[in-house]
């Protein structure tokens, strides 16, 4: 007899089969097709191990950001995670050894270093493969599209030797390989089992059209970490690197070759900025961590693909993050994922609940975000482009996308100690309302109906602390 969970998901197929997968817009392939509308990713998201952390409910996770109206989740897959519970509870990668689920089931040879027995990289779970289907379900029933991340740098021994791909974890590597090579395509075994974990993910999330995948996570550290390694200045992709995430991104493209969907897939660049250029043909999404100020966009946005802000730093700030948010995405920016420390291992509502008690509440930054979400899709960002230098002023950051003569949306966020009175902004000859939000709170804080003659519009800027939001939109 079917369990009722393989029966939820074979009707979910059912029904998603006409659907198509997340894909770039036809229109504008620096943004996202979903469900047939238009789409940008923006998301204050969990720490990865939604579906590796048995402990975690997801159901309540999901909740939280389908009320927040955010439309993107990130998970790891198991191949790399954060070690015990015990030694850091507020983290949802750090996993008590009874609640780790991956994609290998156990043998039955004691001797995995967090408890239990040892891996079998030969055989699957089938508790994970459960979980993790039932997981796509769930968010793609509340509108959450999620990025699957295949692999991780481990960034020190410590980490790796939690890895189940480690030889001293499973029955059947022989070979040990130091944390900084385990993705070198020279070892030949250890990649074996490393594509196989791909097709088998890739075959079993294929019904699902609210998926990408990401080939790894932070490649550039793959080498290790200034922190660690006292040799690493800088962060680095070296040539064996490199052709080892080409390797991924060709193995899932010829997995799907004759499956029915087709899913896009992401390649993490750099930390903060990298002018790619060596784009691999397979990869249709451009990831960055930390990407502000937003000069990654700018400097790739020829290559006309989404640029994605896929992790953020101190994710509870609020302030900071609604700037480089609304900085990111007013300069043609498609994805926006903040690290939200407040789901931990105890609370996955983002109540900041948890054992040592260092934790705070997610509802501020949630909050801004979803503002910034309402903003973007009461804006028509398909037809949209960023402005360019002549609309720059002095001791303001200006971020804007326009659509000439018909809608602008823009950003002002204060860089000096400055109070600027008027703001003349080139704007065909026309009638048009402009209104001014706080962007902390969504308030409009004035509003009017102003005129433009010779090509341009004299625009008296209310005071404001940090930042502003003007919407400048034609009536006639």
């Amino acid at each position: 007899m079917k369990s009722s969970l393989t029966i939820s998901v074979i009707l979910f197929t059912y029904l998603a089969a006409s659907a198509q997968p997340i894909s770039l817009h036809p229109d504008n392939p620096h943004y996202f097709l979903y469900n047939e509308k238009p789409t940008v990713l923006i998301t204050s998201a969990e720490h990865y191990g939604a579906v590796i952390n048995a402990s975690l409910d997801y159901k309540k996770y999901l909740d939280v950001l389908q009320r927040h109206h955010f439309n993107l989740t990130r998970i790891f897959t198991g191949s790399y995670y954060e070690g015990k519970y015990e030694d850091a509870p507020e983290n949802t990668m750090a996993i008590k050894p009874e609640k780790l689920l991956v994609p290998w089931a156990r043998s039955n040879v004691p001797g995995y270093i967090n408890g239990g027995n040892k891996f079998d990289l030969n055989k699957w779970d089938k508790r994970y493969f459960e979980r993790l289907t039932d997981f796509c379900k769930e968010a793609s029933e509340k509108g959450i599209v999620v990025e699957i991340v295949f692999f991780s740098a481990n960034y020190s021994p410590s980490n790796w030797k939690n890895s189940p791909l480690n030889r001293h974890n499973n029955v059947n590597l022989e070979n040990g390989v130091p944390y900084n090579e385990i993705f070198f395509s020279s070892n030949n075994e250890l990649v074996r089992y490393q594509m196989a974990m791909v097709r088998k993910i890739v075959k079993d999330v294929n019904a699902f059209d609210n998926v990408y995948f990401e080939i790894c996570n932070e490649p550039y550290w793959l080498k290790g970490i200034p922190e660690v390694d006292s040799s690493i200045h800088e962060q680095q992709v070296t040539p064996e690197i490199y052709e080892w995430q080409k390797k991924i991104a060709f193995t899932v493209k010829e997995t799907e070759k004759n499956l029915p969907k087709k899913h896009l897939i992401a390649q993490n660049f750099a930390n903060t900025y990298l002018k790619i250029t060596n784009l691999d043909s397979n990869v249709s999404i451009l990831n960055f961590h930390y990407g502000y100020p937003p000069k990654t966009i700018t400097d790739n946005y020829l290559l006309n693909k989404p640029v994605a802000f896929d992790e953020t730093f101190e994710g509870l700030n609020a302030t900071e993050r609604r700037k480089e948010a609304w900085a990111f995405m007013m300069t043609g920016g498609a994805v926006y994922n903040n690290l939200d420390w407040s789901f931990t291992n105890d609370d996955m509502t983002g109540g900041g609940i948890n054992t040592s008690d260092k934790r705070k509440s997610g509802e501020a930054v949630q909050s801004q975000l979803e503002i910034l979400q309402r903003a973007m899709r009461d804006f028509d960002f398909i037809n949209a482009t960023p402005l360019d230098s002549t609309y720059k002023m002095d001791g303001i950051g200006l971020y804007a996308l326009g659509i000439q003569g018909k809608d602008y949306m823009t950003y002002l966020l204060k860089t000096k100690g400055t109070s600027l009175a008027t703001w003349n902004f080139p704007l065909p000859d026309g009638k048009y309302i402009l209104k001014w939000m706080d962007p902390s709170n969504g308030h409009i804080t004035q509003e009017q109906v102003m005129r433009s003659t010779q090509g341009h519009i004299n625009i008296r800027i209310p005071s404001f602390d940090k930042d502003q939001v003007l919407r400048i939109t034609r009536l006639e």
